[in-house]
């Protein structure tokens, strides 16, 4: 039964996430510290796998766990059987949110030592004057980013240039184009 909650919860998961906490319970699975912990492990993994950060190896995260759970015993029962986790099971992060904690602090010691390979850094930059699709993501909003790419093509077709090509000459000649229209103006009274 808990590794199909655990299948349910690691379906909304990113593929990169996935990879990682199958490989966390296999580890844990061949763990024989493990054991009679099973109801404890999955109860603590079904609340932390959406939150906790994926950079410790496998049996350093296995690791971590078991002492967390071993320290933390006595509290993840009292709320496994509480009225409280029946009706909310969000109650249980009372605790796990402490190993979130201790998986978030050594994850960032091992990367202050050189001892975790991060992948490669995602950059994202943006140019002036930028578009609106430069800073809304598709994912996040469909609706709005097609409604933003309406808007930067519709500005195209008006100006007939893209606005990045133009940036800041176009600034610098709307401004030339204003100073010499109040220009002729001056001359002209």
């Amino acid at each position: 039964m808990h590794k199909k909650i655990i299948e349910k919860i690691m379906a909304s998961q990113s593929k990169e996430r996935v990879t990682y906490f199958n490989a966390v319970i296999v580890q844990l699975e061949h763990d024989g510290r493990f054991e009679s912990q099973g109801n404890i492990i999955f109860t603590v993994l079904k609340d932390v796998i959406p939150d906790t950060p994926i950079y410790l190896d496998a049996d350093d995260f296995a690791d971590l766990l078991y002492d967390f759970i071993r320290y933390n015993n006595n509290s993840i029962r009292q709320i496994m059987f509480s009225q409280s986790y029946l009706r909310d099971a969000r109650a249980m992060r009372s605790v796990t949110g402490h190993f979130i904690t201790q998986v978030v602090a050594l994850s960032f010691e091992k990367e202050e030592k050189g001892e975790l390979d991060m992948g490669e850094l995602s950059v994202h930059k943006l140019t002036w004057p930028y578009r609106d699709t430069d800073v809304l993501d598709p994912d996040d909003d469909p609706e709005e980013w097609l409604a933003a790419v309406k808007r930067s093509e519709d500005w195209s077709k008006l100006q007939k240039e893209d606005r990045r090509k133009s940036g800041l000459s176009r600034i610098d000649d709307k401004a030339m184009a204003l100073f010499k229209k109040n220009s002729d103006k001056k001359d002209a009274g």
